[in-house]
Order: C-alpha cells, then structure tokens, then sequence
C-alpha cells in the first residue's frame, strides 16, 4: 500500500478540483460518507455523538458527516475557535447542518458535555497540523481521553504528527481514524499508532493509480501485495549458481545460537550458496546439522584472516556479519576492512554494529566501497548516534531517515511497525508482534536478509521483503503457541512456509 505525505494532500486536493472538476463540496461530502460508516462501526443509532470542529477543511468534514448524522443520532458540533468556517464548502455544510435543526455550540465543550457523550468526534486539525496543538485544547484533549466515550479522529488524531510518527505530549488516543484518499506515512508508525487506534483509509471514490502517476511516493507500507511484487522469481531452467553466493560471518564459541540461527535463515531463504567463516568449534557443531553450506573456519581474527574473509566477500554476492559475532578490537577491524572493500550488499548486525560505536564512529560508513545495510535494535542505534533510545522510539521515522541520508545506507529499525529507509523512501512493515521479542529473532532476519540480497533482489526491497516474511512467520507461529510460546528456532521453516505463499501467488 503506498503512502502519502501530508504535504502532497493539499496539491491532490488542488488538482481533483481544478484538473479533475471535482468540486470542493462533493470531497468533502465523500469524506463524510466515508466518516459516517466509522461512526456506525463505533455506536449505535440514536447515540450522542460531540464533535468537535475546527475552523479549517478538517471541521468542514465534521460538519458535512454532522449533517449526514442528523434523523439517526443525538448531534452535536462544537465550534471550538468560535470561528466558523474557512472554506466556502466548510461554510455550506455548516449552514445547511444549521438549517435542519442542527446544534452548534461555540467554544470548548465542558467536561459534563464530554463525559455524557457516547462518541467523541476529533475534527479539528488536518494534515497541515505537525506541531504541538495550542495550549488552550491541552485541557480538552485530556478530557477527551479521559472520556468513556468511544472517540473517531478525522484524518488524524488532534497531537499526532502524520509525516514522521511522533506525538506531541498531549495528544487524542482514538478508538477508529479513519484517513481520507491515503493514508499518510506517519500514522502507521509507532508511536502515532497507539494514538490512531483502528486505521481505515478511505480514497473517496478517486482514481487512485491517476493520483500517483501525479503526485508519486517512494513510502510504502510493506503488506502481503508489496511482498508478492517484490519476491524474486524462480525460473525452472537454473541451477545453484543462479541464485547466488552468501557469506555469513556470524556466531563465535560465546554466541553459538546467533551463527547457528543466522544460518539457518539462511539456507531457507533461497539463495543458491550459502558460506559460514566462523571459529573451528562452532564450524564442527554446526556442520552435522547443515551440511548444505560451505565452511570456512579460522583460529582467530588476526591479519591473515581478516585477508582471506575480505577477499572472500568480494567474491560472493552478498555478505553478513555481526549476528553473535562478539564485540571486540578484532571484530571492529574486520568490518572495517569489509566496508572498505568492493563487493555484493554488506549487512551490519548486531556486534558489527557495536564494534563501530565502541572502536569508531559512524563515519567509516561514508568510507563504503559497497551497499551497506543496516539492522539495529533502538538500544544499538542509541550507542552509534549518541541519542537515547527513548528519543529515538519517539521519533522513529525522523531519526532513522536522518541517519540514512547522512550515512548513505540502508537503514531497518527493529521494532513494532519496523522502519526501513535509504535517507528518501520510508517503508514500514505491516507484519509482526511481541512473539519476536526474543533473543534471537534479529538473528533469523540478518540471515533471511543477507540470502535475499545474494539472489540478486534490489537492496531496499530485498530489507522491506526480509522483515515482512520475518514477521508474517511470526505472526503465524503466534497463532498456534501464542506471543508467548514462539521461539526464534521456530521462525526459519515458518519462513519457508510464508515463502510458499507468496510463490503460489506468483
């Protein structure tokens, strides 16, 4: 599903009036059509239903699904700026709500008005509203949430920032938004989606391929259609030089499960071959149970080493390392030299990641000889950037956006609602819960990761594909052994079964 800035909206709006002839009082009338169906998911005819208006296009939607409420609920609209309307299809529909016997009362409502109100409608600020709200709503949006009334936000919810996600300390916390002709990015990322509540985007009856071949997006929400778009095809006449060459460097004596898990996901996840260098003892223990890869095992990680590796990888289509790898000198030297070597996609994880923040500086990145991607859990990005994690979860688009386009990398957030990004495009996943928030699952990803890239799968899509199929297999899981029961062991044939669904769609 693609998704739109809050900037584009009103330039689409501008030119479904002026190019397409459609005008302003007929979207607005859409848009309550669209509103009126969330008002009868959340309550039942003859409930009183508060809404709260304000004075730009966002209350002239709460004014047009006011009107379409009367004969079937208790309405009524609180002009919160005693300000009327700005627009002259706001204006109409105010007009017209008045006419029928509508009630429109000016200002802030009281919290007696709040507090016997079976619905709360939020339509106050639209997709111009990023900032704080005013101070003078502070104690309204309060009562709002303190409300036992069930609350719809139009658009977006009074305090949400729908272009990055973040959310202002006071903010509305609603049961059903319903976002209209797109959804915007932000409001499918966390923090912002505790905020939105249920989430149904409406597109009002436009041409929706039109819209984007004028106003095109790079953002993306990764569901089942992008996945099926972007898995690698599989030709019958090939053989396992076709579908490339991974390296892993992965797992050490101390962090046996990270190689072993890492592997693993690797061989599911379709590449044609699969290399293991990791230390003699773990190659011995991991050979009897994957005897298809290949292995390269070494005493240390001397000089020599860190030679024969560098050249391996510039031989091979894609590269991993840092899952379970152990944080130290020899580790940091060893990535350095591999981002500063030519080759296939090189994916950070994990200790590769924490060597470069207690050995270096982020600054080796900008020294890249190849595509890097990078997986970080908030607590890792935390060390490399030197912001708190609870920073970055509050800003989750913004921060990894930044960070990608000053490193010019490829950058997954690990998380509820995963953000990847190249520093342009945002691409957040639609698969997921608390059953991978274990030790473990990250590693399953690097793997299925860095066997997509192998395959030649194009470096931004191969990440978003990687953390869908990683979270759809846990979603899956969670079904039969609940959030609680999943284990990371569990996800890599769980993958290889989520492949199969996605093939047989192909």
């Amino acid at each position: 599903m693609e998704l739109i800035s809050p900037k584009s909206i009103p330039l689409i709006d501008k030119y479904c009036i002026t190019a397409l002839g459609i005008p302003e009082y007929e979207l607005m009338r859409r848009s309550a059509v669209a509103l009126k169906s969330g008002v009868e998911r959340l309550v039942c005819h003859g409930a009183r239903v508060l809404i709260l208006a304000g004075k730009g296009n966002n209350g002239g939607d709460g004014y047009a699904l006011a009107t379409m409420l009367l004969g079937s609920y208790k309405v009524t609209v609180c002009d919160l700026f005693s300000a009327g309307q700005k627009s002259e299809a706001g204006r109409r529909f105010r007009e017209e709500f008045s006419r029928l016997g509508g009630e429109i009362r000016p200002g802030i409502p009281s919290g007696e008005e709040l507090f016997s109100a079976d619905l709360i409608v939020d339509a106050v600020f639209g997709t111009g509203a990023l900032g704080e709200p005013p101070s003078e709503l502070i104690p309204l949006i309060r009562d709002v949430n303190s409300s036992p009334a069930k609350r719809l936000a139009v658009d977006i919810p009074l305090g949400v920032n729908a272009e990055d996600g973040s959310v202002s300390e006071n903010a509305v916390r609603a049961d059903l938004t319903v976002t209209l002709s797109f959804a915007k990015t932000g409001l499918l990322s966390y923090p912002a989606r505790e905020y939105v509540g249920e989430l149904i985007s409406d597109p009002l009856s436009l041409d929706s391929s039109d819209l984007l071949r004028h106003f095109p997006t790079k953002n993306h929400y990764i569901d089942f259609s992008y996945a099926l778009a972007n898995l690698p095809m599989r030709d019958k006449n090939t053989n396992k030089g076709s579908f490339g060459k991974a390296l892993l460097v992965t797992g050490s004596e101390e962090f046996e499960g990270a190689g072993r898990l890492s592997l693993e996901a690797a061989l599911r996840g379709g590449c044609g071959i699969v290399i293991h260098a990791s230390p003699e003892p773990l190659r011995n223990r991991l050979i009897s149970d994957y005897p298809e890869a290949i292995y390269k095992p070494y005493e240390r990680l001397d000089g020599d080493t860190v030679s024969r590796i560098c050249d391996l990888s510039a031989s091979t289509s894609a590269t991993l390392i840092g899952s379970g790898s152990g944080n130290s000198p020899a580790l940091f030297a060893l990535v350095r030299s591999l981002i500063l070597t030519k080759g296939g996609p090189l994916v950070l994880d994990a200790d590769a990641i924490n060597s470069i923040s207690k050995y270096g500086s982020p600054e080796l990145l900008l020294q890249a000889e190849r595509r890097l991607i990078l997986t970080p859990h908030p607590l890792e990005l935390s060390r490399l950037i030197g912001k708190s994690a609870d920073h970055i979860q509050a800003n989750r688009i913004s921060v990894s956006r930044s960070f990608a386009s000053e490193y010019g990398c490829i950058l997954l957030l690990k998380g509820a609602a995963t953000v990847i990004t190249d520093g342009d495009a945002v691409l957040i996943n639609s698969t997921g819960s608390s059953a991978l928030s274990k030790g473990g699952s990250g590693d399953v990803l690097a793997g299925l990761l860095v066997s997509l890239l192998a395959m030649g799968t194009e470096s931004l899509s191969a990440t978003a594909l990687a953390a869908y199929l990683h979270g759809a297999a846990g979603d899956s899981l969670a079904k039969r052994y609940s959030d609680f029961g999943v284990t990371p062991s569990d996800l890599p044939k769980e993958i290889a079964g989520e492949l199969a669904l996605l093939t047989k769609k192909q």
